[in-house]
């Protein structure tokens, strides 16, 4: 954490403000930056979302001040605001709640949040949240906490995002409106679950989830608890702590990827291990779970349902848990690597390498592996790491041997394509051939 009061910091952000709040100050309103982006100032994390709190009449008086700026309207379902992207920042400009800064912070969720900067660069620190950040807590300002269930998840998300802990006192409210979630909107709900998903300490954002109560929410993740595994191959525990130790695996292999790509690896690490409670099994003393991988599919496609994924990551999060464990399957082979590749898509082997590592690497004290590394090394190879090796033949191919145009084509391009998959042929010129050899003898 940066000092108390960062001054240089503080004068830097209110510089580059300048233009943003231009009409503002033209208009003599008084305002102040709130919220997430104090707080981050003062842990010296980036600064990228900023809220500013302006004691203006109204929302419709705001928007005339910016209307050669902005597109006027509402942005989010819970408050309006008028959005402006600046370069380095995204700037959410709202009305005031209340002239006071300190009556209007006793509105928001946790100290560390309610931490405000005034127009002259005065920190102002309302409920101690100074001190809670000195000290990594997580702590709800007053009853009117519970008045939004939402911000559970919030502690969760906060929780993944600082490695803070939460006060015993937030827990009990927590806990008290634990059976509130269905008043909460399934977008809002995504929203927490998707920066906790990017966060930088997952496993701390899941406890907190168990610490809350609201662990069962997601039955499938409960499941996980008390889920033992064979001792040999995981003497850290059971599933539920393994998987913590995945996700935290997963955060260390993120390296370059983007936001989309972090989010479909943090969510394959959640649930990559969902099937194991439905089919783990005893046998001869050693427990046994060997088609948990397929079986965790389900369960993986209900919890993205459950905190509200759009569909768009459920086919590549479903093929990385179902595909987790092929490394086993092996060994490495350009006809194995080929197939594996093909069905990994929308996933790719890239994201799987990351994870079979990260799986790998969730076994304390056991010495850590690198399963994937001779599939991914052969993947390179063959031009199959970000996307499945593409077909040599086509529909004109086809055409060109005198059968019509129909469903026939597309079955042909199949049989042709899997032929490919195998390494019966692996240039067009072959392709070409192998095709016109099996047409013309009716064979395929």
């Amino acid at each position: 954490m940066n000092e108390a009061h960062p001054t240089a910091q503080i004068a830097e952000l209110l510089q580059a403000l300048e233009p943003v709040l231009a009409p503002v100050q033209q208009s003599g309103w008084q305002w102040r930056v709130v919220g997430g982006a104090v707080r981050d100032l003062v842990l010296g994390r980036p600064v990228v979302d900023i809220d500013i709190e302006v004691v203006a009449p109204a929302l419709a008086d705001l928007e005339r001040c910016y209307a050669d700026m902005v597109p006027r309207g509402a942005v989010g379902s819970d408050r309006q605001v008028i959005r402006i992207r600046t370069a380095a920042y995204t700037v959410d400009i709202t009305v005031a709640t209340d002239a006071e800064v300190h009556t209007a912070a006793a509105g928001r969720d946790l100290t560390i949040n309610a931490l405000a900067i005034l127009p002259d660069g005065t920190l102002v620190d309302p409920h101690g949240g100074l001190a809670d950040l000195q000290h990594g807590v997580l702590r709800h300002i007053g009853t009117a906490f519970a008045d939004d269930p939402l911000r559970v998840l919030r502690l969760m998300r906060f929780a993944g995002q600082l490695n803070f802990r939460v006060a015993p006192e937030t827990l009990a409210h927590a806990l008290a409106v634990v059976d509130r979630i269905t008043q909460i909107p399934i977008e809002r709900i995504w929203h927490e679950w998707r920066l906790f998903a990017l966060a930088p300490h997952p496993w701390a954002g899941l406890m907190v989830l168990h610490a809350t109560g609201w662990l069962r929410h997601y039955p499938m993740l409960a499941a996980l608890m008390g889920c033992a595994q064979d001792f040999v191959h995981h003497p850290e525990g059971d599933v539920w702590i393994h998987t913590l130790y995945v996700c935290e695996g997963a955060v260390a292999r993120r390296g370059d990827l983007d936001s989309e790509k972090v989010l479909i690896l943090s969510l394959a690490a959640i649930c990559h291990d969902l099937g194991k409670p439905t089919t783990s099994y005893v046998e001869n003393g050693r427990i046994l779970c060997p088609s948990h991988a397929a079986a965790g599919v389900p369960f993986t496609i209900d919890f993205l349902r459950l905190i509200g994924a759009p569909d768009k990551y459920v086919a590549p999060v479903c093929a990385l848990v179902r595909e987790h464990m092929a490394a086993n399957d092996g060994p490495a082979s350009p006809r194995f690597v080929r197939r594996l590749a093909h069905r990994l898509a929308p996933s790719d082997m890239d994201l799987w390498a990351r994870l079979v590592a990260a799986d790998s690497s969730g076994r304390p004290p056991l010495p850590f592996k690198e399963p994937g590394a001779p599939f991914i090394a052969l993947a390179a190879a063959l031009g199959a790491i970000k996307q499945p090796v593409a077909p040599l033949l086509n529909g004109n191919d086809v055409l060109a041997l005198g059968i019509a145009a129909g469903p026939r084509v597309k079955e042909l391009l199949r049989i042709a394509y899997d032929a490919q998959l195998d390494g019966v042929y692996e240039t067009r010129a072959d392709a070409l051939q192998w095709m016109q050899t099996h047409v013309r003898a009716d064979t395929i």
